[in-house]
């Protein structure tokens, strides 16, 4: 505390000298008009600079939060699509009667690692079995399908992404024409762009066309974006259109994911197990 006085007393001049300077300034800005207009103006700018970097640093350190409440504001509006229930009839004879009946489930996630640059890409999410989390899910962000869950631990999942030509293929619905046709896969090149195939030439697609997921999928909902066909060519003698489609999704910026369930996926398929096992054995005799 000896030192710091020492020091002060060292500096008295210097500080006097610095007092009566902000006391000249602070009389010249009061008793003056113009002194004073100039300097309120410049000090509003300087404060108005201030509080946009404190916003943008507090908004910077808020996106973690604000993205998760987003994920669930989202969540809770999927829910609400009619795509998300199936129309179940009460009464034999009265069509009308009828309830909606949940479908779909989703879990949000993020996105641990994602690939986009090899042949066969995959996708880590942080939800696993102690979220309910199931090989076979459908993964997608809110901007479209990302890929289907294929390893599970207990809190991670590995999704194989739209970009992995072995393991991932669709067949989506083109929404302008309103039917379910051909077959979504990605070549192995560019990861902006798939390939719609088995599409015949007659048909009436055009450039511009939205792709979107089909009511027959069991691992995702339907008119869940897969992208917009970006051009069309015509191959001499072969019967299909040679399609490419721009991505709904940038891969390479995917942070948030939702996985979902379909709730009536393990009795549609154990009904065609059934059925499998009755056509086997009708066969075999």
């Amino acid at each position: 505390m000896n030192s710091i006085f020492k020091y002060l007393r060292s500096k008295l001049h210097v500080l006097l000298f610095i007092l009566l300077e902000i006391f000249c300034i602070t009389m010249i800005v009061r008793f003056n008009v113009y002194h004073s207009s100039y300097f309120f103006s410049h000090t509003r700018q300087l404060t108005e600079k201030v509080h946009e970097v404190n916003s943008s640093a507090f908004d910077y350190f808020g996106l973690y939060a604000k993205n998760q409440a987003l994920s669930n504001e989202n969540i809770e509006l999927r829910k609400k699509l009619k795509t998300n229930f199936v129309v179940e009839s009460k009464k034999v004879f009265e069509v009308n009667d009828s309830i909606f009946k949940q479908r779909y489930r989703y879990f949000p996630a993020q996105v641990i690692t994602n690939s986009t640059n090899k042949q066969n890409n995959f996708i880590t999410l942080n939800r696993g079995k102690t979220s309910g989390i199931r090989i076979g899910m459908g993964v997608f962000s809110p901007e479209g399908i990302i890929g289907t869950i294929i390893e599970v631990s207990e809190n991670y999942s590995i999704a194989a992404s739209v970009l992995n030509t072995n393991m991932f293929r669709i067949v989506p619905k083109i929404t302008e024409l309103n039917y379910t046709k051909g077959t979504i896969l990605w070549n192995g090149k560019d990861p902006n762009y798939l390939t719609l195939e088995n599409i015949n030439k007659y048909e009436s697609l055009k450039k511009g066309y939205h792709i979107v997921t089909s009511p027959y999928s069991k691992d995702f909902p339907e008119n869940i974006p897969i992208g917009i066909v970006e051009s069309i060519e015509v191959p001499q003698n072969e019967p299909f259109f040679k399609v490419k489609v721009r991505t709904a999704v940038n891969f390479g910026k995917i942070q948030t994911a939702y996985i979902v369930i379909d709730l009536f996926k393990d009795e549609i398929e154990h009904l065609e197990n059934e059925i499998d096992k009755k056509f086997k054995a009708l066969n075999q005799e």
